[in-house]
């Protein structure tokens, strides 16, 4: 095993300098990266010790989980026309290969995906009940399952939706981790590869007119687990957008065989994911949304978000499903920079379920943001609670942010009753070309260690080294290394 590791690393070595080669004779541009992540494997061996995070407590350290990462991306430009590979490099060897095809023909713009990979995943984008924010949750895997530890639609998975998407809330190197042991447990990386998914994207502009047509074809299983077969399911977005001489732009959306989410494969990192969408077994209408934005009314721009649903099973669910109302205006007020936001959700039955208001206050090298949530309570009472309050100090070379999080019900935060629930210090700092990343992460004003994530960046020439230290109150997350090329 020792020795097919080291054979990959001398192939992708050998890729790299191959590549570098290539450069001198052909307009060829890309990059290399090579990644370590480790993380220690801890037991709890002290009884009655029991841990309420979703790690085990660090009693002992008896193992130590590596994982080898290495991603080449080369981009061939010719005459207009973009050839670009993605190839990702893991200790189970090849694990994705991507090719695409793409370039601009008049007021034509096309491009063409190729995905080869053992895996697909399809997720879907749900809302949560208490506030429609955004959340995941799993369609349909192949070959394995991947639920659990993840939720099938249309459970709306926090977790899952924290993992895929950096909200700073997990580490990169612990989400990256985390997401290579669930997929590799749920033998979604053993399969050979196979050309799993295929994208084709063409966008013409017509007299001010932008139309936008995705097709989307995946290779997906169907029937029972005991006896699933690969299949192509097809979906197909159509888009049209349109600028008016007042700046407001309008765009329609219809979604036939897909849905809103997006799918992934590998183990399904930022490099395996394509956010287009993802097909459903039925092709027809599914999805229809109206984006408005930029409509100036008397200084205050508005944006709206509409969406509606077709084919679903309850048919409950048919018809409008969500509505977004975002409206913002800026003041400049003694010299001092005044900005404010507010943006109402509702759902598919026209009831308000929640309202953000932010304001934004900018004086000199301080920039205070100020967010509210206006909500209805367990009993349907309205509430309105100051829920986040962001100070950032940007003196010469350094970048200093207090980030304070406050309860707001256990509708939201289970564990609080009142007060702050969590305090994030982030300094960014500069010199040369070191560049240092801290965050302190306190559940409370000053107290109550949670985190501690330390990433730096040293850039020498076109190289570039990254180093990467998670800890939490009584263990070691992570740690990453990581070394970026581009040429």
């Amino acid at each position: 095993m020792i020795g097919e590791k080291w054979r990959l690393i001398v192939i992708v070595a050998a890729l790299v300098s191959a590549a570098t080669v290539a450069v001198a004779a052909a307009p060829i541009s890309g990059s290399f990266t090579m990644e370590f992540v480790f993380q220690p494997a801890c037991s709890d061996e002290i009884p009655g010790n029991d841990n309420v995070s979703p790690f085990p407590n660090c009693d002992k350290i008896d193992d130590l989980l590596v994982k080898v990462e290495a991603d080449l991306l080369l981009t061939l430009a010719i005459s207009g026309l973009d050839i670009a590979s993605t190839t990702v490099f893991t200790f189970k060897g090849l694990e994705s290969q991507t090719l695409l095809v793409g370039g601009t023909i008049g007021a034509l713009i096309f491009r063409d995906t190729f995905i080869f990979a053992p895996s697909l995943v399809e997720v879907e984008l749900v809302r949560s009940a208490l506030s429609l924010s955004p959340r995941y949750c799993i369609n349909m895997s192949t070959p394995g399952d991947l639920t659990p530890p993840f939720l099938d639609c249309p459970s709306p998975d926090a977790t899952l939706y924290y993992l895929l998407e950096n909200v700073g809330l997990i580490h990169p190197a612990v989400a990256n981790l985390t997401l290579a042991n669930i997929f590799d447990s749920a033998d979604m990386l053993n399969a050979p590869l196979e050309l799993a998914k295929k994208i084709v994207e063409i966008n013409i502009n017509i007299a001010g007119l932008s139309v936008f047509f995705r097709g989307l074809f995946a290779n997906f299983s169907t029937g029972q687990p005991a006896s699933q077969t690969r299949s192509w399911q097809t979906g197909i977005v159509i888009g049209l957008e349109g600028q008016t001489v007042s700046g407001m732009v309008l765009r329609t959306e219809t979604w036939f065989g897909a849905r809103q989410g997006l799918e992934c494969w590998g183990e399904c990192k930022p490099l395996e994911r394509n956010y287009g969408g993802k097909v459903v077994s039925t092709f027809s209408a599914q999805e229809e949304k109206i984006f408005i934005r930029n409509l100036n009314i008397a200084g205050i721009i508005h944006s709206f978000r509409i969406e509606f649903k077709f084919g679903q099973a309850n048919p409950a669910d048919n018809g409008l499903s969500f509505f977004e109302w975002n409206m913002r205006f800026r003041l400049t007020p003694f010299g001092a920079g005044l900005s404010m936001s507010n943006t109402l959700r509702i759902d598919g039955s026209l009831m308000p379920k929640f309202d953000i208001i932010a304001i934004d206050v900018n004086y000199g090298n301080t920039i205070l943001n100020v967010i509210w949530y206006i909500y209805p309570d367990a009993m349907g009472d309205w509430q309105s609670q100051i829920a986040e309050i962001i100070t950032t100090i940007d003196p010469p070379g350094a970048t200093i942010t207090s980030d304070l999080t406050f309860c707001t019900e256990t509708l939201f935060v289970i564990s609080c009753t009142a007060g702050v629930v969590q305090h994030d210090i982030i300094v960014s700092a500069a010199v040369n070309n070191l560049t240092v990343n801290l965050t302190l992460k306190m559940l409370g004003m000053l107290s109550g260690f949670a985190e501690l994530w330390i990433d730096g960046t040293w850039q020498v020439g076109i190289v570039s080294f990254k180093a990467s230290l998670a800890i939490a109150a009584d263990y070691v997350e992570a740690i990453g290394f990581a070394m970026n090329v581009r040429f």
